[in-house]
């Protein structure tokens, strides 16, 4: 446990970690009674492996060769661990180029290394291969450890990024999905209330005009009702968060809006199996939106009919009148393309247009297992 938290500790300190190596590394060469001067240049280069890999690299490069080329009599330093230090560093670190070219010559370095060590007359060549061997080793363990590490960086970038996609995917996604709550809601109970309105404007009786301003009243507080739900997803208030409509709400939504007003019959075919919430919303709000735009556009003597019927493998909704016609603005509403994304998120279509017997009518087909 003590080491995971040095390890740890380290780990955010990466600076510090690279001077604490530099260190001991020269004073391991200290204690041997080597070279200080190479090993101390050896040793400082590697403080910058991590912030200028290719810096480092070079130094390396420079100081393990002049003491090639220089120096043959002196006996391997400790800091000569540098050389696949550095190596590491620019295949974790440096750019791809700098990776390669210090592979090469961390090889190249290898291999003249074995022609002048060990430096005693009685070498054998077998004795030189096998030290060039080791020191090409050293090498290649230092630069394949970097390129894992290398790898291992970009595969966690790119989850990263991924997860912070999927994050502003899911958060547009729940904003379209509220947005389209809001809109079916509001506008459904605007239409009524503008449509009661109207008509309580021209009424002929007390009595009428009360039952207008009742209608005003009672739908406006199921449009409360419904904004403080919606308001309570976006808060994450759970106490707000009534049971959203489903499938068998439809005849009451229907109930609602005749008593509203509005001739509107229905038939309703019980389904064959259990439905899915989700389905059961989408339905619900292509038949709300279907009458909300029935009351706004189809005229005030306009009657409406609401079919609801299921076969072996599809559903089909029917919603038409025999009003005035088509929407006005056509099919780039928001409500219309607010239909078309629920119907087609459970791969059905839905048809908008002028109906069989005149007036508009909305068709929808969803695919449903046998």
């Amino acid at each position: 446990m003590v080491t995971e938290r040095v390890e740890s500790w380290l780990r955010r300190r990466p600076v510090l970690a690279d001077v604490g190596v530099a260190l001991l590394l020269w004073s391991l060469d200290l204690l041997l009674r080597s070279n200080l001067i190479v090993s101390g240049l050896l040793a400082a280069a590697l403080l910058l492996r991590r912030t200028r890999p290719v810096w480092c690299a070079g130094l390396v490069t420079v100081v393990a060769f002049t003491q090639w080329l220089f120096l043959p009599h002196i006996v391997l330093l400790v800091a000569d661990l540098a050389v696949p230090l550095a190596v590491h560093a620019t295949a974790a670190y440096g750019p791809r180029w700098s990776s390669r070219a210090m592979l090469a010559a961390g090889l190249v370095g290898a291999g003249l290394g074995a022609l002048t060590w060990p430096p005693v007359p009685e070498a054998t060549l077998g004795s030189h291969v096998l030290f060039g061997a080791a020191m090409a080793s050293f090498v290649l363990t230092g630069w394949a450890l970097g390129a894992l590490k290398r790898v291992r960086e970009e595969r966690l970038a790119a989850l990263e990024v991924e997860r912070d996609q999927k994050a502003r995917l899911a958060v547009s996604a729940e904003r379209t999905r509220i947005a389209r709550e809001m809109h079916d809601v509001v506008a459904h109970s605007l239409a009524i209330v503008i449509s009661q309105a109207d008509g309580g404007r021209y009424a002929g009786s007390p009595e009428a005009a009360q039952a207008a301003l009742t209608t005003i009243g009672e739908t406006g507080r199921r449009a409360m009702g419904e904004t403080r739900r919606l308001l309570g997803l976006l808060r994450e208030e759970p106490d707000l968060r009534t049971p959203q409509p489903s499938l068998h709400d439809v005849p009451q939504l229907v109930d609602q809006v005749r008593a509203d007003g509005l001739d509107v019959a229905l038939r309703f075919d019980p389904p064959p199996a259990p439905v899915g919430s989700g389905l059961g919303l989408a339905v619900y709000r292509v038949v709300q939106e279907s009458l909300t735009n029935v009351v706004k556009h189809a005229g005030p003597a306009a009657r409406a009919s609401v079919e609801v019927r299921w076969s072996q493998y599809e559903l089909q909704l029917r919603i038409s009148d025999d009003g005035q016609g088509a929407i006005a603005g056509g099919d780039s509403g928001h409500g219309v393309v607010g239909m078309r994304e629920r119907v087609a998120a459970y791969g059905g279509t839905i048809r908008t247009g002028p109906g069989r017997r005149g007036g508009h009518e909305v068709f929808a087909r969803i695919p449903t297992s046998p």
